[in-house]
């Protein structure tokens, strides 16, 4: 039996397990994964900066406490398996990899030359100072930093130290400890004296492989972490002593979590070992638990300068932060279920069981600690443990000790002997309001339980009469919105020590109800405004109420102050929960949790980012218990907030360019404090960290342009980059700097120089030259408006000098027309006497009387074309043309300009080499062109043996005709211009010679018109030559010009002209061939039309009183009986607007004054001949074609149809337009068309021409007076009707009547 007692207690003492606990209480990390190309972390270093730098089987990364940045410099040899770092300097890291030693430059981001000799794959490094110890596979190694040598400490104590595999270094005093796979070492490095030492109590089949060393916290021993085990060793001693703890674990790192705790990581998870105690706690990774443990193998840890404890695992790395003083307790902790629950209310009764109820109901449980105790879980699907429903809005313990629970189920009773709940029914006395979602319950001080409820509003319950009822109750106390409650539906009550009741309705105020009147009052803040913002109340120890809002608490004192606090200016987080904390209130947002101190009535930031919406306190323990998402957070009552106030920096640790990072090498962006750019590069974004990695309590990054209106703008909790998108060209100070809650500054402000280059077209050349462009355009614009100015002034001038020039034209052309008419009455005469005279003498007279008249008209002729604009022009069938005989024309007009007396100094010669050449052209416009070209020649010809020639000729394509002269002639830089209007050469031979530049310019226009080329050969000092020719297509045949008499009868000839001598004149000549008759104007001409008298042609004059030339053809033309007869217009005016409106008029024929009576004759004889053609050609067709029935068109019958209808309602004042288009059945806008279409009409003007036709015919038959008639024809207003009667015939009523008489 001793036997196997003693055999049991051997098993016990040497079975490890019962040395450690399950898990640690305080198992709380930050996870943070490398990335997909790294997996395990081996080792930590934080440079002279702060900055975190990781080794990785990938590769080198920093951390700045939000984001990991890899630094491989692009190149794949770099990404490779770091073990160790150390820090050398403020510049330099030296890292020990698979492929040696690395020197880091951490100011510059880059990678330098590290000595060739050293060894290829390095474990273990230790910096002491002046060497940099190094271990590797093939030994150690010994480097000197600044004479850069190394040597192999391994090949000098070969027979010594062996060629060992060196995987971890201590420093001790003057002695090095060196783990290697072995054993252990040590080694004196000035005597080169080494030691091994021998691990008692290992497994003497395994080689002793030493992995890590550690330095105790007396610096008495050092601790040494085997494959097997933990030992210590004792520096005094020399000897190693094998700890109780995992002898079986290999132990690959430790740390010291304080003076009696060590941190060991092993192949299965983290331990903690108490070194006062041998006590042994385990804490590994848990699925479930994303603040868990990353990953149960553990290669390295490391101590930052805030003791803030870095974890490397096979899975990235966790952060144990120092400042971290609460304890997490996931559901699943203290209930052993994975089912979740947000909590909203926690309380511990006075028996010890806490109370934690949520949106899936109702757990009890006897303990809140680490280690699982007791747990009951009510919920509506339990079997035993049911409940009404799984929504727990509040949970109350009374005066007596009774347990209420207000649920989406009603009210609820907890039975202590059965453990189950029993569910009342409350209603009012209508019946109509219930408690069945009840959301809050206490009892006041006179035994009456408060229920808040949803859409029942409040109600007051005697408790005892409740407990004594059968689960129906009806209360004869409801408060709800007819009483004066802001809503039906309160989220808190409260009463006051006044006994007065609160109501708190959530974002929409608060009311005050007396139980003993019944009384609901408004609760206001200090200035006087209803409290809408509402969401949580809570009545301290000393009777004040704290109401919080969204960022701020309205405090209301006991004897009725108010005052607001604003704790979360910011954020403006919504108050979820609040709970009295010894003299501190505590509170929690949506965005962390603040502690107001009641007395100084001051924030203090506890915890930001957790999600909080129950609170309880625990005054025994000391403990607040925040109830969130699936946890409980236990945290110690006595807060310290704040940070480190030393670590005040912010550093720039990261930039991002256009989305690409930028400076990611040899840029050193961490200590640059400019940042110069290309323009294009204007989307930035920069990363900011103070490097205050435990930092938990929620303080923001905040940024601002430097200058006059700066303001910081605030980043999220947990925001480090600020984005600067768009940016213009130029230099941008950006201050960054860390806020608290208050918007207080807490760090220093660091300012970077951010500056975007311009373009190329925006430098600084680049404006020197755009501000001379400036300069120069403003200089040009001044010049310009200057010009502008001066041109303005000298259009103004020019614009009165034509107008001068053209009140002097019109009095010239008014001349013109009015010497026209008697000019006429010589040049016809003259004609026939030419033609009737035997006489030699007689007859020269009278050719030189015919010359001189024909000169008279030119000279006319010019003053009246002068005025045109140039380029004008006039149709070769719109000029007066004439036939004539142009060698015997030319000679004559040769023969006058020799004859000259000015003249007399030059010599003529006129050549031709035909002897008639027949041609039809306009005789006024010949005549002055050539006249022009010899007037020139003459005057520019100053010499004494001048000479004048004009020679004619004749071939096959052309009539030319040439005058030269040997006069001075124009220049090769002249001739292009000597057709402009008003241009003379600048030669200083014409400066003497009177011209002004005007008569080529006509010769050019005349040719044009006339179908002529004129052409112009010159040489100065030689002389010039001007040729004009005609296309020999236009000569006459001797044919053409035989007269044939007219077949028959004689033709009738109507002849309206109010000149009598000329109208006399006409008759007396044309009597023979024609039967004259005689009108004074165009009126009379039209009645004589309308009295039968219907003429073969119509000779008319355009300018005459009561209605001129013009009028009376446009009425000829509009009736059907008179619109074929030939109409041939005399005028005084040849000018082109005259010729335009006979054309519109349709004037068949333009003879201009003074006519040739000759001409006048061909024109009437062509007109009748042509006249009966058509008439012929007409009857021929119309013998030729079959008989068909004339049927009248849609558009006949429709004009016919307005007509009638018109005539039908002459004498209706009142009928229009729109009473037509009914009358005709069409539309107002599709009659317009058809008239339009038909009589060139609106609908108006026709019928007013309707009704002014029918006047003249009323008027005719002299039955009734003007006034009559005038209502007859539907006018009542006497002036307007005078007026439309002379607009269609040219006179008034009055005297049309009298004419007619």
């Amino acid at each position: 039996m001793r036997k196997i007692v003693l055999l049991f207690f051997l098993c016990f003492i040497t079975f490890e397990p019962f040395l450690f606990s399950n898990t640690h209480e305080f198992p709380f990390f930050r996870n943070i994964s490398v990335g997909s190309r790294a997996s395990s972390v081996n080792c930590f270093a934080q440079d002279s900066l702060g900055m975190l730098w990781v080794g990785s089987n990938s590769g080198l990364y920093s951390y700045d406490g939000y984001s990991l940045h890899q630094h491989t410099a692009a190149d794949i040899k770099y990404q490779t398996f770091i073990y160790s770092i150390a820090v050398l300097d403020a510049t330099y890291l030296a890292l020990g990899t698979e492929h040696g030693v690395w020197l880091y430059n951490y100011n510059k981001d880059r990678y330098e030359d590290f000595p060739k000799d050293g060894p290829s794959d390095v474990r273990a490094l230790l910096f002491d100072g002046e060497y940099l110890w190094i271990g590797s596979l093939t030994g150690l190694y010994r480097y000197h930093v600044e004479k850069r040598t190394i040597e192999n400490y391994g090949e000098q104590l070969k027979n010594k130290l062996g060629n060992q595999t060196v995987y971890t270094l201590l420093k001790e005093n003057d002695r090095l400890l060196i783990g290697t796979y072995n054993g252990l070492y040590t080694l004196n490095s000035s005597s080169g004296e080494v030691k091994h030492l021998s691990l008692p109590d290992y497994n003497v089949h395994r080689n002793q492989f030493v992995n890590s060393l550690l330095t105790s916290a007396d610096e008495r021993g050092a601790y040494v972490g085997t494959e097997y085990g933990l030992y210590y060793y004792n520096y005094s001693t020399r000897q190693l002593q094998k700890q109780p703890v995992l002898k079986k674990h290999p132990i690959k790192s430790m740390i010291a979590y304080d003076s009696k705790t060590l941190l060991l990581g092993t192949d299965d998870g983290l331990f903690v070992y108490g070194t006062d105690r041998s006590s042994l706690e385990r804490i590994k990774h848990d699925s479930r638990n994303p603040n868990s443990l990353a990953n149960n193998i553990v290669w390295g840890m490391y101590a930052d300068r805030n003791q803030n404890i870095w974890i490397g695992t096979d899975l990235g790395l966790s952060l144990w932060a120092h400042q971290q003083a609460e304890k997490k307790l996931p559901i699943y902790r203290f209930t052993s279920r994975s089912d979740g629950n947000r909590f909203y209310k926690i309380i511990q009764d006075r028996h010890g069981w806490y109370w934690l109820g949520g949106d899936n109901g109702l757990i009890r449980t006897n303990t809140l600690a680490d280690s699982i105790g007791e747990s009951f879980w009510y919920r509506m699907d339990a079997q035993d443990l049911t409940l009404p429903h799984n929504r727990i809005r509040d949970i109350y313990e009374d005066p007596e000790g009774l347990l209420w629970i207000a649920s989406d189920g009603g009210v609820n009773l907890f039975d202590p002997k059965t453990k189950a709940f029993r569910n009342f029914e409350i209603t009012d006395r209508t019946g109509k309001r219930n408690a069945k979602w009840a959301y809050d319950v206490f009892e006041d001080r006179g035994g009456q339980l408060w229920i808040a409820t949803y859409l029942g509003g409040i109600f007051s319950v005697d408790k005892s009469k409740l407990i004594a009822s059968d689960g129906k109750y009806t209360s004869p106390d409801n408060y709800n919105i007819g009483e004066g409650l802001l809503a039906d539906f309160a989220n808190q009550i409260l009463q006051d020590s006044y006994s007065q009741v609160w109501a708190l309705f959530y974002n929409k105020g608060l009311n005050k109800i007396d139980p003993k009147n019944g009384r609901v009052q408004l609760v206001k803040d200090e200035q006087g405004n209803p409290v809408e913002q509402a969401t949580f109340m809570l009545m301290d120890k000393e009777g004040c109420i704290w109401i919080g809002q969204h960022g701020k608490v309205l405090r209301i004192g006991s004897d009725g102050s108010s005052r607001t606090l604003v704790f979360d200016p910011v954020g403006l987080g919504e108050v979820t929960a609040m709970e009295e904390v010894g003299q501190k209130i505590w509170l929690a947002t949506g965005d962390g949790l603040w502690q107001l101190d009641k007395k100084l009535l001051t924030f203090q930031t506890l915890k930001h980012g957790q999600d909080i919406s129950a609170m309880y306190y625990n005054a025994l323990r000391k403990e607040v218990y925040l109830g969130g998402i699936d946890e409980v957070l236990i945290m110690p009552a006595q807060q310290v907030g704040g940070t480190d106030s030393s670590n005040r920096q912010i550093v720039l640790t990261a930039i991002y360019v256009n989305n690409e990072r930028f400076g990611a090498y040899d840029y050193g962006v961490r200590y640059r404090d400019e940042i110069v750019l290309n323009h294009g590069q204007n989307n930035l974004r920069l990363e900011f960290s103070n490097l205050d990695y435990g930092n938990d309590v929620g303080y923001r990054l905040v940024y601002a342009f430097k200058g006059r209106n700066e303001q910081w703008i605030v980043l999220e909790q947990g925001d480090n980059k600020v984005q600067l998108a768009n940016l213009s060209s130029g230099t941008y100070v950006l201050q960054v700097a860390k806020m608290d809650t208050q918007g207080k500054i807490v760090s220093d402000i660091f300012e970077v120089d951010v500056d975007v280059k311009y373009p190329w077209y925006a430098d600084g050349w680049a404006r020197f030259l755009y501000a001379l462009l400036l300069i120069g355009l403003i200089l040009w614009i001044i010049n310009f408006f200057r010009v502008r100015n001066k041109l303005k002034l000298e259009r103004m001038e020019r614009k009165k000098v034509l107008e001068l020039s053209k009140h002097k034209m019109d009095f010239l052309t008014t001349i013109s027309h009015e010497l026209k008419t008697p000019l006429s009455l010589i040049l016809a005469p003259v004609s026939q006497l030419i033609f009737r005279t035997r006489d030699t003498d007689k007859k020269k007279q009278l050719e030189n009387i015919q010359q001189n008249a024909l000169k008279i008209n030119t000279l006319i002729q010019e003053v009246m074309e002068f005025d045109k604009k140039d380029g004008e022009s006039v149709r070769i069938n719109h000029l007066i043309h004439s036939r004539i005989e142009l060698v015997s024309f030319t000679r004559r007009l040769f023969d006058i300009i020799s004859a000259t007396a000015a003249y007399g100094h030059l010599s003529f010669t006129f050549s031709s080499s035909v002897d008639t050449i027949y041609i039809e052209s306009d005789v006024t416009k010949l005549e002055s062109v050539l006249t022009n070209i010899l007037t020139n020649a003459c005057k520019y010809n100053p010499k004494e043996s001048g000479r004048i020639d004009l020679h004619i000729s004749q071939t096959e394509e052309q009539v030319a005709i040439v005058i030269k002269d040997n006069g001075i002639g124009i220049s090769k830089e002249d001739l292009p211009y000597v057709f402009s209007k008003f241009y003379r050469a600048s030669s200083s031979l014409n400066k003497h010679i009177e011209g002004t530049g005007v008569g080529l310019y006509l010769v050019k226009s005349y040719c044009e018109q006339m179908g002529w080329k004129v052409q112009i050969d010159s040489e100065l000092a030689a002389g010039t030559q001007v040729k004009i020719s005609l296309a020999t297509s236009a000569i006459l045949m001797k044919e053409d010009l035989i007269s044939h008499p007219f077949d028959g009868d004689r033709r009738k000839l109507l002849i309206v002209e109010d000149n009598e001598e000329l109208s006399l004149f006409l008759s007396q000549t044309l009597e023979g061939d024609y039967l004259c008759k005689v009108a004074r104007d165009g009126r009379e001409a039209l009645e004589l039309c309308e009295k039968s008298y219907i003429p073969d042609i119509i000779v008319s004059d355009a300018m005459m009183p009561i209605m001129g030339g013009l009028e009376m053809a446009r009425q000829l033309r509009k009736n059907t009986l008179t619109s074929t007869i030939p109409i041939i217009l005399l005028t005084a005016k040849s000018d082109k607007q005259t010729e335009h409106e006979s054309l519109a008029a349709g004037i068949d024929a333009f003879v201009g004054k003074p006519f040739d009576l000759d001409f006048l004759k061909m024109q009437i004889n062509q007109l009748i001949k042509r006249k009966e053609r058509l008439s012929e050609q007409l009857r021929l067709d119309e013998i030729s074609k079959p008989r068909i029935e004339v049927i009248e068109s849609t558009d006949e019958r429709l004009l016919v149809k307005v007509t009638q209808v018109i005539e039908e309602h002459i004498d209706d004042s009142d009928f229009t337009v729109q009473r037509l288009s009914e009358k005709v059945g069409m539309g107002v806008k599709q009659l317009y068309r058809k008239i339009k279409q038909l009589t060139a009409l609106t609908p108006v003007e026709y019928i007013r021409s309707i009704r002014m036709k029918k006047a003249a015919i009323l008027l005719r038959q002299k039955k009734f007076t003007v006034a009559e008639v005038m209502y007859m024809v539907g006018y009542s207003n006497a002036s307007y009707f005078s007026k439309c009667f002379q607009s269609e015939f040219g006179v008034t009523p009055k005297v049309f009547v009298e004419r007619d008489a």
